[in-house]
């Protein structure tokens, strides 16, 4: 008789069962939160890393940031072992033209959106030679292009449609310790980034 009501009391103590169908969607809830939130969190920030450059550096001028220091990054998430060239640009005025010499392999320039959306990489390892000239423009491009109806979109490798008339160009260059610092900085001091203003072309 107690054994009967030891194994009555252990079994109403057990977890109902779930289904298949519930934890499936539990699963595909739980993922969706996750990738809306992750994909919603640079829209939350109060302060862009475009508008913490903005703020500091003048615009359409390619600068060389100073080397990372603990409360002292422009970015967040600096990494301390590169060396950076950063170029806050507008294309308001016109196109924006850049130049760049990705000097040694693990060199890099990169293109970003106020929003940090990175639309545009090319690393020094893909090049035959080192300088890279690029032109930034607004995106003309729409989706009736595609099928051939209006202009056709732009397919030249060294014009870069932006998503957005604003950005950041960013060159980057792995630090290889003080005593090459100053070559690096002033070899990242080469890069420009220019603005071509609309009918001087």
């Amino acid at each position: 008789m107690l054994r009967a009501a030891d194994g009555a009391a252990k079994r109403g103590w057990r977890l109902p069962r779930l289904s298949l169908h519930a934890l499936l969607v539990a699963l595909v809830s739980a993922g969706i939160v996750h990738i809306t939130s992750t994909l919603a969190i640079p829209y939350m920030s109060p302060v862009t890393g475009y508008e913490r450059l903005a703020e500091g550096l003048p615009v359409n001028e390619m600068r060389v940031l100073p080397p990372v220091a603990p409360g002292g990054e422009l970015l967040p998430f600096n990494d301390p072992g590169l060396q950076m060239a950063v170029c806050p640009f507008d294309l308001a005025a016109g196109t924006l033209t850049v130049n760049a010499t990705l000097a040694e392999p693990g060199w890099s320039l990169a293109i970003y959106s106020p929003l940090g959306d990175n639309y545009y990489a090319i690393a020094a390892a893909s090049l035959r030679q080192p300088t890279v000239t690029l032109v930034i423009e607004p995106s003309r491009a729409t989706l009736l292009n595609l099928f051939g109806i209006g202009s056709a979109p732009n397919f030249d490798p060294s014009r870069v449609a932006a998503p957005d008339s604003r950005g950041i160009v960013v060159v980057r260059a792995p630090r290889k310790g003080d005593a090459f610092e100053a070559r690096i900085a002033a070899q990242l001091a080469r890069a420009s980034c220019a603005t071509t203003v609309v009918g001087t072309q």
